[in-house]
């Protein structure tokens, strides 16, 4: 079983909010993003940030002849430089390294690109904390706010075996996202909702020591990049570690330890297992989880189907109707549109005969 080194920052890359990976000089961060774009067939660009330029970021300016209403008008537009277009253009792993050595102008450059990473492209940023890193900067609150900082964790068992392969190393082990992914954000933001209502005032606390500003704090915009990350660990069967990992290095650790422990009271199942068991299958009383939870049942269907496990489904649908009608109901279409292709399932009676009268009616 996959011991899941660095699974949060590949996951967060490919979810579209960008990882920061902390570590000290020397222990492998850029060879193992060159490495994950060799092993995914993808262009590797780095960016050495502490020799930038705010404009290597944000492009050049050049003044050109724009129409705007149909009138010819003469205006300053930034043109980007060739590896910033084939960032935006071709599939690639763009590595912003050495972030807490890149002065404040250049990490304001970098914000807008940050925050919306092209979506042919997986970013991450990789860095030394700034006492040890060769010219050390605080990262800016905009800026951290926009990150996933995590924890580099050296693949030791990678780099041993590379020694003994003649220093032929092997590639990262890469969760890659399915194409589904998203659909599991429903249930995570029913979760994030119900716990706001109990924790206002954490949706927003900008930290009160000017020293923490640097490191990752809530806001509306990091809790929706928690549901996000959740939602695509859950789609990859990351572990409970990998998550923890995810919510810390977006809302910083008060928020996040409060949050993982709201989810731990939650209890909501996890998907695999109602698989597993569907009759050990019990809705949450509220609505629109019941409903997200049994989205995550469909969606981890979809992601690794097979007639064995749609029937299982089948028996989910079951129990569920049994709890709730409305909340099957909600679903079976789409059940229907899960099953395998040439696949002729067993007639069921019971309860499928009355979810077939319903969705005819």
């Amino acid at each position: 079983m996959s011991c899941q080194t660095n699974w949060a920052p590949l996951i967060a890359g490919q979810a579209g909010v960008v990882p920061l990976s902390l570590g000290i000089p020397g222990v492998a961060k850029t060879a193992f993003f060159e490495s994950l774009a060799v092993a995914t067939g993808r262009r590797f660009i780095p960016y050495m940030l502490d020799q930038s330029l705010p404009e290597d970021l944000k492009g050049y300016p050049l003044v050109q002849d724009v129409e705007i209403n149909g009138e010819q008008a003469r205006a300053m537009v930034h043109v980007l430089e060739e590896a910033r277009l084939r960032a935006e253009i071709e599939p690639s792993v763009v590595l912003l390294d050495e972030l807490t050595c890149a002065g404040h102008s250049v990490q304001a450059a970098a914000l807008q690109w940050v925050n919306n990473p092209s979506r042919r492209s997986w970013m991450f940023a990789a860095a030394n904390p700034p006492d040890k890193a060769a010219a050390g900067v605080d990262l800016t609150p905009p800026m951290v706010n926009r990150l996933c900082v995590v924890p580099w964790e050296t693949p030791v068992d990678a780099i041993r075996d590379g020694w003994r392969r003649g220093l032929e190393f092997p590639q990262p082990d890469v969760p890659i996202l399915p194409d589904n992914w998203r659909e599991h954000q429903a249930k995570w933001g029913c979760l994030m909702d119900e716990f706001m209502q109990r924790f206002p005032d954490l949706l927003e606390a900008y930290p009160r020591d000017p020293a923490k500003a640097s490191e990752p704090y809530p806001t509306p915009r990091s809790w929706t990049n928690v549901i996000r990350l959740l939602a695509a660990a859950e789609s990859v069967g990351a572990n409970k570690s990998v998550r923890r990992l995810l919510v810390h290095g977006c809302v910083g650790e008060g928020a996040a330890v409060e949050f993982l422990t709201f989810l731990d009271t939650a209890a909501l199942p996890d998907p695999e297992d109602i698989l597993a068991d569907p009759g050990s299958l019990r809705l949450p009383r509220r609505g629109d989880l019941a409903v997200a939870v049994v989205r995550s049942v469909l969606a981890r269907v979809e992601s690794d189907n097979s007639p064995w496990r749609w029937e299982r489904c089948c028996d989910v649908f079951e129990h569920t109707f049994r709890q709730s009608r409305e909340v099957a109901m909600a679903g079976y279409g789409r059940l229907w549109k899960l099953k395998p292709s040439g696949y002729l399932p067993a007639q069921r009676n019971g309860v499928f005969a009355e979810m077939d009268s319903l969705r005819s009616a």
